[in-house]
């Protein structure tokens, strides 16, 4: 998968009208609350079988850091 298509699919687990863009900041998100958190941690685990806990995704600030924690999955 490459990081263009995984933003498409994060913004649709978030339920965003628009692709996320990897230098935004996720406190900017409205949609990026607790139910979020919850559709992007399955959304990882559906996409790469990993397993990221709630407290990982709160910590990160901006969506690179989102695609971060797959890019052992991804390709440019």
């Amino acid at each position: 998968m490459t990081k263009k298509e995984f933003l498409e699919e994060l913004s649709n687990a978030i339920q965003l009208d628009y692709t996320l863009k990897e230098d935004q900041d996720l406190n900017e998100i409205e949609e990026y609350d607790s139910l979020a958190l919850l559709s992007v941690s399955a959304l990882y685990n559906q996409l790469f079988n990993l397993e990221i806990e709630g407290s990982v995704l709160r910590n990160c600030q901006n969506v690179s850091d989102l695609i971060a924690l797959a890019k052992d999955h991804l390709k440019d």
